[in-house]
């Protein structure tokens, strides 16, 4: 019997979903204002060699009509935007709306169209269709089938996904912190490995290239580095912020800039071109 990657993927995420019901005041990670502060200031004067990399690795031409899923703060859209691309984003925060607007307007890109929905829900008329359809780290999607066959159709020429194929460094912590916070283990989203599979199940055959990264998360002070790992561990009680200070300061390490968490992971560029689908054989 062959393997359903779309029905592990769809229960792999609703676990990771179900998972964060523990925050219970409604706030979500990415309307906080001190982490879409924090985003914002990374892509004003941080290290900017993975956004680099992934404009380098793309190659998309000026004047392309470009759809950014899940833009965020607009850290692929802006610098596409500059480079001469019309383009459009789906973007369900508004907090990271308002920050991509912010790095617009700071770096002096042209306007760029906005949907103010998450991807499931966007109506694929008012989406329309684009050159190239791009999704930065932003591919925790509900029922993926239907949600990577729209993203599909809504490109003319080419796909770009980037995602996790091992999860990133700082979710290690959760591992080791979130049985002790919140009593159950956790659960990753899933990884790129699985989302390979799930388009080759639609019929889709893409590309893959994967990029070792060995940067870890990076912060100015102590201070801020235990504030970071509270607000992802989601901790509440003084009890639990005792225990993620403790687990944060016996690991970072002091560096020229501040402080550094040191991790390896390894991400995922997968890409397709259209037109090619598994022809029908006759036997």
């Amino acid at each position: 019997m062959a393997v359903d990657y779309i029905s592990l993927w769809n229960e792999q995420h609703e676990r990771a979903n179900r998972q964060k019901e523990v925050w219970i005041d409604g706030r979500d990670f990415w309307e906080d204002p001190r982490n879409i502060r924090r985003f914002v200031d990374r892509l004003m004067t941080g290290d900017r060699s993975r956004i680099e990399g992934q404009l380098a690795a793309m190659q998309i031409p000026a004047g392309s009509t470009v759809l950014d899923i899940g833009a965020g703060p607009g850290s692929l859209a802006v610098p596409l935007a500059l480079a001469g691309c019309d383009v459009t984003v789906v973007e369900p925060s508004a907090g990271m709306r308002a920050a991509m607007k912010e790095y617009r307007e700071a770096s002096g890109a042209p306007e760029i169209r906005v949907i103010p929905s998450r991807w499931e829900d966007a109506d694929p008329g008012e989406v329309g269709r684009h050159d190239v359809v791009v999704a930065s780290f932003s591919l925790g999607l509900d029922d993926i089938g239907p949600s990577l066959q729209k993203i599909d159709s809504a490109a003319k020429h080419a796909v770009h996904l980037f995602w996790f194929l091992t999860p990133p460094a700082w979710t290690r912590a959760n591992v080791i912190l979130w049985p002790k916070l919140h009593g159950s283990e956790f659960t990753f989203e899933p990884t790129a490995d699985l989302l390979w599979n799930c388009l080759c199940q639609l019929g889709i055959y893409p590309n893959i290239m994967v990029e070792h990264v060995e940067k870890g998360q990076r912060y100015p002070t102590v201070e801020e580095a235990v504030a970071d790992y509270c607000r992802r561990l989601y901790v509440r009680d003084g009890w639990q912020r005792e225990t993620v200070t403790s687990f944060v300061r016996e690991r970072l390490v002091q560096t020229e800039t501040g402080f550094c968490n040191p991790g390896t992971s390894k991400t995922a560029h997968i890409w397709w071109e259209k037109g090619f689908r598994e022809p029908d054989y006759v036997l």
